[in-house]
Order: structure tokens, then C-alpha cells, then sequence
């Protein structure tokens, strides 16, 4: 049995034992007894290399340390945070899944004892629809920033006086798939079971005045906002909703009102607003694709096209300048159809006012809307709208619209449409009493 040797490589209070056997007995007694120094062979050579590299790297493993850099431990946080979301989210689903079996159960139940829970025809009723886009940390409204009205009824018929007409009335959120299938009716135990917590499973989403006392059998919400957005539940919207608060002993069953599901955005991205349709006047950020501060945005301000009626002049004097020279676009993108669709849905029924070019030749007359763009021409004296120009006459006149466009900025709105004919502005009022730029349809003309 060949004699072993043991290098013992001391690591932080552990032993490690590496194990080197010698070949040749005889050779390793010579050495023990000090009787001559025996020839190292290859191998032994080589195994003293090996050890001598696994001990630096030992050590250089010791004394190795990884430095970590703050904005490394931030996107650790951020991981990790992201990932106790998910978690959340997963959670809340798994909840809600036991929660609608649990109300399948209940219903299959109450299909059998239909008398546990009486119809009602009394019911809450929001009187108005909610104003979106919705924001956090914004006081909700109805349409053209009205305050919501609520009212009670029995069957078709507000209920004016007695008990009921005085009741107090709680506004809550409920999850956005509630009702989804078209539901009208539903039990209590529905209801609640729907309601949405707060964030960390406590409190309320709904910030403000979360009750209202109603009058006469109607009442209007106060100051009232969300406290969080509704990108965190499966349907991504919410909806609010209202009970007979449960201090009231009504003796009856009120039926809870809902509105339309609403997606509730964070006011960060309020900068960012998508107007539909825009205006003539929103700055231009306010079309589809274009961030406030982007590139497209940087690049279009450049270009002096600070509003949508700017877009609009640029994309009818030269929509091929527009995308390949201000906006850099190589070619036509999803992006670009977006952003020139949303700004062609921009609502012109109410701008009368057209500017008219005369070729140098005096036989045709181009007529032009408020955003430049060709609504019609005058072959002598009879007017064409541009979609039922024949080809011919369409050739004629788009070669004479880039000259056209060239000079439009410092020609005057001298004519309004009028029962589809342009005519001469004479009076202040031919405006006023000048009917829409297209009356059958209000949209603008195609242009291929």
C-alpha cells in the first residue's frame, strides 16, 4: 500500500484534506530517512503544479468581494417588489375564483329556496353617466363636469317622501367584471362580495366624501376621487357603485346602482391624454403615438407644428415631407397610420370659413378648408366637391394644389360654405348662418 500525504488548506475553521498518493514505496522511505534525494518524476512535477494552482485559487476566492452598486441594490428592490405584486395579483385572483364558485353555490342555492331573498322593485339609480378618462387623485364628475346625481325608485317612479327618501347612501368600487354578462338584478351577498380594498387589503379605494344623504329621493356625490388606479385587478377597470348605508334600517331590500365599467388611470400619464376626437387647437402631443416630450414631439416643435391644426396643414401640403423629413419615418408604420387617423377625426362641422386659389389661367378655382386640406373646385361657374371630381378634372386640379399650398398661408378665409357651395363672405354673419363644411356627413374628404 503506497504511503499518502495530506495537505491539510485551513478555509475559515473548515478542514479540506486533499489526498496526494506517492508511487513507489522505496522511493518515498529514501526520502523519509533522509537517504539521498530522490528524482521527481513528470507526474509528481505536474501534481505539484495543480496543488499550487488550487491553493491560490482558494485563497483568491477567500478574499474576493463583490461590491454592489446602489442602483443595483434599487433594481434588486424593484424585482423584488414587482414580483410581491404579481404575487398579490395572483392571490386576488385565486380569492375571487373561490368567491364566484362560492356564489354559484349560493345561487343554485336561492334557485331553490327563491324566498330567501325577496325581488325588489326598489332600487338606487345614478342619474348620470361618469366623465373618463378617470384619474387618481382627481375629484370624479359626470359628463361636461357635472356632479353625479343618484336618486331611489320604485319601479319607474322616484320616491319623493317617506323613510326611503331621506336614506344615507355609501359610494363604493367594485371590480370591473361585475355584472359583465348583463346582469340587472342581483343578491346583497353578490354585491359585497365584489367590493375592492385598498391596496394592502385594508381601507378604501375611494378617497372624499364616500356618502351622500339623499333629499326628496335624490342626492348629488360630493368631492369624491380614487386613491389608486385599476391596473391591478384582472379586468383592469373598476366600477362605483352605491348602497343604503348599513346603519339604515330600511326594513326592505334596496337594490344597489352601478356604473358602466371605467378604467382608472394614474395621474402621471394625465400629461399624456389622448383626446377623442382632438381639437384644432390641443397641442400636438395630444394625438395617438406622439409622448409630450418624446421624439416625435421634439421633432415636430422643430418644424414649427406645435398644435393638431399645425399637423393637419403639414400632412395636407405634404404628407410624405411630414413622415419621411420632420418625423424621420423610413416608412409608413402602424405608428404613423395611428397618429394620422386620430388627427383626421378631428371634428370640422363648425369651421365654415374656406380660402380660394385661382390658377394664373382663371378657369379654376380650388377651394380649401381651415386645415388646408381641398374640399372642392370651380370649373367656370359650377362647383365641385373633390370626392365627385372625374378623373380629368382630379388632374387638373392636383396639379395645381402644390402651388396652391405654397400661397395659402397668406391668403384670407374670403368664403363659408353654404348649402354645399362656397360663397363670398359679405356680411359678419354669413358665417354664423353658414351651414357645415359637408353637412351630409361632416367628414373631410378623401385624398388619395
Amino acid at each position: 500500500m503506497a504511503p499518502k500525504r495530506e495537505l491539510i488548506l485551513a478555509r475559515r475553521g473548515s478542514e479540506k484534506r486533499l489526498r496526494v498518493t506517492v508511487p513507489g514505496a522505496a522511493a518515498a522511505a529514501a526520502v523519509a530517512a533522509g537517504g539521498g534525494t530522490a528524482l521527481a518524476s513528470p507526474a509528481k512535477r505536474m501534481l505539484r503544479k495543480i496543488v499550487l494552482v488550487l491553493l491560490f485559487l482558494l485563497r483568491m476566492s477567500e478574499r474576493a468581494t463583490r461590491v454592489v452598486s446602489i442602483s443595483q441594490i434599487g433594481h434588486m428592490v424593484q424585482k423584488l417588489h414587482k414580483k410581491l405584486e404579481n404575487m398579490q395579483e395572483q392571490m386576488e385572483d385565486i380569492s375571487h375564483e373561490v368567491k364566484q364558485l362560492k356564489h354559484l353555490y349560493s345561487n343554485r342555492h336561492a334557485d331553490q329556496h327563491p324566498g330567501l331573498e325577496p325581488n325588489t322593485n326598489i332600487q338606487l339609480r345614478f342619474l348620470n353617466g361618469l366623465k373618463t378618462p378617470v384619474y387618481t387623485e382627481k375629484n370624479i364628475t359626470a359628463e361636461n363636469n357635472e356632479t353625479i346625481r343618484i336618486g331611489i325608485f320604485e319601479g319607474e317612479n322616484m320616491i319623493t317622501d317617506g323613510p326611503l327618501s331621506k336614506v344615507k347612501v355609501e359610494i363604493i368600487v367594485l371590480r370591473g367584471d361585475f355584472s359583465n354578462d348583463g346582469q340587472v338584478s342581483w343578491t346583497e351577498e353578490q354585491f359585497n362580495n365584489h367590493i375592492v380594498q385598498g391596496r394592502d387589503g385594508q381601507g378604501f379605494v375611494l378617497g372624499g366624501d364616500r356618502s351622500v344623504w339623499l333629499k326628496n329621493g335624490e342626492g348629488c356625490l360630493g368631492r369624491i376621487r380614487f386613491k389608486e388606479g385599476s391596473s391591478r385587478t384582472r379586468s383592469r377597470m373598476f366600477i362605483v357603485g352605491a348602497r343604503v348605508s348599513k346603519s339604515e334600517n330600511t326594513g326592505v331590500r334596496v337594490q344597489e346602482a352601478v356604473m358602466k365599467p371605467a378604467t382608472v388611470l394614474d395621474r402621471r400619464n394625465e400629461a399624456n391624454e389622448k383626446r377623442h376626437p382632438p381639437m384644432l387647437d390641443d397641442q400636438v402631443f395630444r394625438l395617438e403615438e406622439i409622448s409630450k416630450d418624446g421624439t416625435y414631439h421634439k421633432r415636430l416643435k422643430k418644424a414649427k407644428i406645435f398644435t393638431v391644426r399645425d399637423f393637419l396643414k403639414a400632412l395636407n401640403k405634404n404628407a410624405k415631407k411630414l413622415r419621411e423629413e420632420v418625423l424621420q419615418m423610413k416608412k409608413k408604420t402602424s405608428s404613423w397610420d395611428k397618429m394620422v387617423g386620430h388627427a383626421r377625426d378631428c371634428c370640422l362641422s363648425d369651421q365654415h370659413e374656406l380660402k380660394e386659389y385661382q390658377s394664373e389661367e382663371g378657369n379654376v378655382k380650388l377651394f380649401f378648408n381651415c386645415v388646408h386640406q381641398l374640399v372642392g373646385a370651380k370649373f367656370g361657374g359650377d362647383y365641385v366637391m373633390y370626392d365627385n371630381l372625374d378623373p380629368a378634372q382630379k388632374t387638373v386640379v392636383n396639379n395645381l394644389k402644390e402651388g396652391a399650398h405654397a400661397r395659402l398661408e397668406d391668403i384670407s378665409s374670403d368664403y363659408v360654405m353654404k348649402n354645399n357651395n362656397p360663397e363670398p363672405v359679405c356680411t359678419s354673419s354669413a358665417a354664423a348662418a353658414a351651414g357645415p363644411l359637408n353637412p351630409s356627413d361632416h367628414e373631410m374628404p378623401h385624398q388619395g
